[in-house]
C-alpha cells in the first residue's frame, strides 16, 4: 500500500489518553482502524499501536515483544495496515516495547502510563553482509577460540526447541522476492511486490539433508543454467526455512565450537567448525534475554567456484508459561549467493505460520483468501 498525501502534522485527539500524530492516508487508515477498536468498549485490547517506516509505509511482519520489567509477556506480528494489538492482561505488566524486523533496526520504545496507542517508525538498516564476512573470517574461526560458556549458553536454547522433528512434517504460506543486485547494494533489501508462495516437507527430506551433510558437508556441486550459458555452482540446505531447525540439533552442536561475542543485550555467539575438509558453515546465533534463538546469521565456505553464499533468519519469540517444545521455525529470511556476472541472487521470505502435523507427510494448508487484491510489499 503506498503512502498518500501528507496531513501536514495534525494531532488527532481521541479522548483523555489516545493522542497519535497522523502522517498520511496509508497510515490514517490504519489508525482509525485501531481507534475504532479502542472505542468500541471494553472489549478492546489495552496496548495498541501501527508501524511504518520512512515515509508512511505502514510495514508488515514487524515482530513487537511486549516485555514486563524481568521477562518477556507477550509476542505478535503487525498486520497488512502494519497495526499491532495486545490484550488488557499483557498490557497492564508491560513496561517496554520491542520490535524488530530483517531490514530495521530494533527500535525499543518506553510505554508511558496513560497511553493506550502508539506509532512507531522503523528506520532501515542494510545487512552488514561484507562486515560480516570480514569479522567471522579474522577475529574468530581462523584464530581457534572456544567457550565453554558459550557451548552452555547454545545448549540453554536449544533444549526450548524440539531439535529436527523427526516425525513431523509442516508446510507455511509465504511471501517472496528475488532480486539481483552488486555487492554494494547487498543487504539493502530494496525489494519489489513480493509473491505469495507455499512451501512444505516432510521429516524424511530434513533426515536426508542431515545425513548429506554428514557425507559431503553443508554444499555439494550442480550445473546451473542461465541465459543458455552453463557454469559450476553448489546446491546448498535450506537453513533459511524447514531446515532451520538444525541449528538446535545435536549435530550442529558436535559439529561447531561456540564463543561469546557480545552480551550487552542477550548474547551472540559465534559459531565455527570443528573439521575443515568439506564444505562448512559459521556464523551467528543471536539470543534474547530469556536464552530463546532471536536470530542466526551463516556463511558456507566451499572450494571453487566460491559463490560467498550465506543467509540470515529471524526467529518468533517464545512466550513465558509454553509448556510444550517449540519448533525452531523462521519467521522472515534473507539469503544471498554470487551469480557468474559478479552480482549477487538475493531472496527474501517472510513466513505467515508455519503448519506442523504427525507424520511423513506434508501437511495441507487451509484455504488462503485473498486480501482484496492488495499488493503484498515491505
Amino acid at each position: 500500500m503506498a503512502p498518500g498525501e501528507e496531513f501536514g502534522g495534525r494531532e488527532v485527539e481521541l479522548g483523555k489518553t489516545f493522542s497519535i500524530r497522523v502522517v498520511g492516508i496509508a497510515l490514517a487508515v490504519a489508525v482509525q482502524a485501531a481507534a475504532q477498536c479502542f472505542l468500541a468498549g471494553s472489549a478492546a485490547a489495552q496496548l495498541d499501536g501501527v508501524v511504518s517506516r520512512a515515509g508512511g509505509l505502514p510495514l508488515e511482519g514487524v515482530s513487537v515483544e511486549a516485555w514486563s520489567v524481568d521477562q518477556r509477556r507477550g509476542a505478535t506480528i503487525t498486520n497488512a495496515l502494519g497495526v499491532f494489538s495486545f490484550s488488557d492482561e499483557i498490557a497492564s505488566s508491560t513496561v517496554l516495547l520491542r520490535l524488530s524486523a530483517l531490514g530495521f533496526n530494533v527500535e525499543e520504545v518506553q510505554v508511558r502510563e496513560g497511553l493506550v496507542f502508539y506509532e512507531i517508525e522503523l528506520t532501515e538498516a542494510p545487512l552488514a553482509v561484507e562486515g560480516l564476512v570480514v569479522t567471522m573470517a579474522e577475529t574468530t574461526c581462523e584464530e581457534g577460540r572456544e567457550d565453554e560458556e558459550g557451548k552452555r549458553l547454545w545448549h540453554l536454547a536449544r533444549i526450548r526447541y524440539d531439535g529436527l522433528m523427526d516425525t513431523l512434517g509442516v508446510a507455511t504460506y509465504l511471501a517472496e522476492a528475488d532480486t539481483i543486485v552488486p555487492l554494494s547494494e547487498l543487504g539493502s533489501l530494496q525489494l519489489p511486490v513480493l509473491n505469495l508462495s507455499q512451501r512444505g516437507s516432510s521429516s524424511l527430506l530434513r533426515f536426508n539433508w542431515t545425513r548429506r551433510i554428514d557425507r559431503e558437508g553443508y554444499a555439494f556441486p550442480i550445473r546451473r543454467i542461465d541465459a543458455g550459458k552453463a557454469y559450476d555452482s553448489w546446491v546448498y540446505p535450506p537453513l533459511e526455512a524447514d531446515f532451520a531447525p538444525h541449528f538446535a540439533d545435536d549435530v550442529f552442536g558436535e559439529r561447531h565450537r561456540f564463543v561469546i561475542e557480545d552480551d550487552t543485550d542477550g548474547w551472540v555467539l559465534a559459531y565455527c567448525p570443528k573439521k575443515t575438509d568439506k564444505p562448512y558453515i559459521k556464523g551467528t546465533i543471536t539470543l534474547a534475554r530469556d536464552t530463546t534463538f532471536a536470530a542466526v546469521d551463516w556463511l558456507f565456505e566451499t572450494p571453487e567456484p566460491m559463490e560467498h553464499a550465506g543467509g540470515r533468519a529471524y526467529f518468533t519469540p517464545i512466550l513465558p508459561g509454553t509448556v510444550r517444545l517449540s519448533h525452531l521455525l523462521p519467521a522472515e529470511a534473507v539469503t544471498w549467493r554470487a551469480v557468474p556476472e559478479g552480482d549477487y541472487l538475493q531472496s527474501y521470505q517472510r513466513y505467515e505460520g508455519w503448519r506442523v502435523a504427525p507424520g511423513d507427510s506434508v501437511p495441507l494448508l487451509p484455504l488462503r483468501r485473498e486480501r482484496g487484491g492488495a499488493d503484498i510489499s515491505r
